[in-house]
């Protein structure tokens, strides 16, 4: 994690700063909300990521292999 850590800008790590200052004050209800819903953007993220690389996959395919006929 320290290496994941260091990886982050200076920007990033201040808003994970004042992000972890909000989170300290939630109630034990808000916290678990605001986790499941942490959870569901992270799914529709890896999705996203997911649809651009096939999308990118299939561009790079198709001008490796563009006039080619078999």
């Amino acid at each position: 994690m320290d290496q994941l850590e260091n990886s982050l800008s200076v920007e990033q790590k201040f808003s994970h700063k004042v992000f972890s200052e909000q989170v300290k004050q939630l109630s034990s209800q808000q916290a678990q909300e605001l986790l499941i819903q942490m959870h569901k953007q992270m799914l529709f993220k890896d999705n996203l990521y997911k649809e651009l690389f096939l999308s990118q996959e299939k561009d790079i395919v198709n001008a490796l292999f563009r006039g080619k006929k078999n």
